[in-house]
């Protein structure tokens, strides 16, 4: 599928210095689990590298004979959460492949930015997308990702986001075109299923951390607004 092709993109960008075939490490955990591998990435520790599947981050030899999945600790630097990171690193190197970005919404003077991934039809996410004027208002730019829900049909979802009149009461960027429209659906889509995007909706904040579910305007900003504080262990971000 064409959405896969953004898979192939960051597999290959991230781990063309590591002195291995990621191509191959990728065929070969894909048959050996049975889970898509999105992106293969060297970890501090020679010879581990790490693998973005939907279903989260796991670690592998080079080649790969041996995983693991759990969280790498870095000892020597207070126990820095290096999964954690190379999840946000990986989520922040994905938002870059995009390519053209459309159905922005930009906030004059603009406090903070970040990226929701939803869905049309479930009732949170459809207050999510009812409150973006208030975010907008709060100085919050707001970039539109489309995702599936769990039981959601794609030919159904190519319909709606492709409706030229959707969202015609918010003053977005642009819009999905009526040319091309489903192959940039698609590549969206493989997006979200590339960076685990589960529980919609989802925010994605500058610094890659995922908020998962409905947040009203206040508690975002609120989360935004304390972006680089210590984490808060009962945070929803991760």
């Amino acid at each position: 599928m064409k959405h896969l092709l953004l898979g192939m993109m960051l597999l290959c960008t991230f781990a063309a210095s590591a002195g291995m075939d990621p191509q191959l490490l990728k065929q070969r955990i894909e048959q050996r689990l049975g889970v898509q591998v999105y992106l293969v990435d060297e970890t501090p520790m020679p010879g581990l590298f790490m693998l973005g599947t939907a279903q989260g981050p796991l670690y592998t030899d080079a080649k790969g004979d041996y995983v693991l999945q759990g969280i790498m600790l870095d000892l020597g630097h207070d126990m820095k959460n290096l999964t954690m990171q190379g999840q946000r690193q990986q989520r922040q190197r994905a938002l870059t492949q995009i390519g053209e970005r459309r159905m922005q919404l930009k906030a004059v003077p603009e406090r903070h930015s970040v990226t929701l991934f939803t869905d049309l039809t479930c009732s949170r996410c459809r207050a999510a997308l009812d409150e973006l004027p208030i975010l907008q208002a709060l100085g919050v730019s707001v970039q539109l990702l489309p995702a599936l829900g769990t039981f959601a049909d794609l030919a159904e979802a190519q319909a709606r986001w492709c409706d030229p009149g959707l969202f015609s009461e918010l003053s977005l960027s642009d819009r999905l075109p009526t040319a091309g429209c489903n192959e940039i659906l698609a590549h969206h889509i493989g997006l979200s299923q590339w960076l685990g995007i589960k529980a919609l909706p989802s925010w994605v904040l500058p610094n890659g951390d995922l908020v998962r579910g409905y947040q009203s305007p206040e508690q975002l900003l609120k989360i935004l607004d304390h972006i680089n504080a210590p984490a808060n262990p009962s945070s929803s971000a991760s």
